[in-house]
């Protein structure tokens, strides 16, 4: 391993976790940060250590995982939280992200036994495995960006509150490949192989993102009211907002926000 490199140390092995240690072990071998991982998940942790077997490696125990990392990634399920960050025994030097939705730094503060040297809340996605999608960062720390822009494309905040709502957006996820889903199947009814449908709706969708991630907030507007007059994408706007498909959308991020941003004060 390399230990000139901090040790990141990653508290729960779900899908978030092993979304993040498979992007720095394929996609950042020019900074082979040394990774633990704890044995929670065991499964995933075995598979992680035995595919990079040269960058991770399986902590015994959860506080195992705190006494050899330099920064810690709590990544487990919300209701088990406080529990967690209760039972370990962090450093002052501790550098600590919180990956539960719902709590705030605030809130984790209070559960740890020592004032760390750094405390945010970070928002990654199982994207981040194979490409560069955004990860929330609140609030600011320039080392965590440093360390995890290896892995995706680092947005910082100010307000918790802030990155509720981006949170919230990430419920779209599912959502999103639905409406991929039921492209493919139609796209099927039509006759068109499935090997080929879903290459294309995935590659359109991709390429559509792609162009829209290079432009400012006006470029973005204008991709989405403005085309060819008389054109099919403008016939297909007006028939999908004329059946309030798109307010249908912002209607479903409010509740799904109030759920995320519960405990979350507007002003934090």
């Amino acid at each position: 391993m390399n230990h000139s490199l901090p040790t990141l140390g990653f508290i729960g092995t779900g899908a978030i976790t092993t979304a993040m240690v498979t992007g720095f072990c394929e996609r950042a071998a020019s900074t082979p940060y040394p990774i633990v991982v704890s044995p929670r998940s065991a499964d995933n942790a075995a598979k992680l250590a035995a595919a990079y077997p040269d960058r991770v490696t399986v902590a015994d125990s959860m506080q195992q995982v705190v006494d050899q990392a330099d920064w810690v990634i709590v990544a487990t399920l919300p209701d088990v939280g406080e529990e967690i960050y209760r039972s370990l025994t962090f450093r002052p030097t501790h550098k600590v992200i919180n990956v539960l939705f719902d709590k705030t730094v605030g809130q984790i503060r209070s559960w740890l036994n020592c004032e760390v040297a750094a405390l945010l809340h970070m928002i990654p996605l199982t994207f981040n495995a194979f490409t560069d999608g955004p990860i929330v960062q609140c609030p600011p720390n320039p080392e965590a960006a440093e360390i995890f822009g290896h892995i995706g494309k680092v947005i910082s905040v100010e307000k918790r509150y802030h990155a509720a709502v981006f949170a919230a957006i990430t419920a779209c996820v599912t959502p999103i490949s639905a409406l991929f889903d039921a492209l493919i199947d139609w796209a099927q009814s039509e006759g068109v192989p499935a090997p080929q449908a879903t290459d294309y709706v995935t590659n359109f969708f991709a390429s559509v993102c792609q162009e829209a991630t290079r432009q400012d907030r006006d470029g973005i507007h204008t991709m989405a009211t403005v085309s060819t007059p008389g054109g099919i994408n403008l016939q297909n706007l007006e028939l999908i907002r004329a059946q309030d498909g798109f307010d249908i959308w912002v209607r479903s991020m409010r509740e799904v926000f109030a759920r995320v941003v519960e405990n979350i004060p507007k002003d934090s």
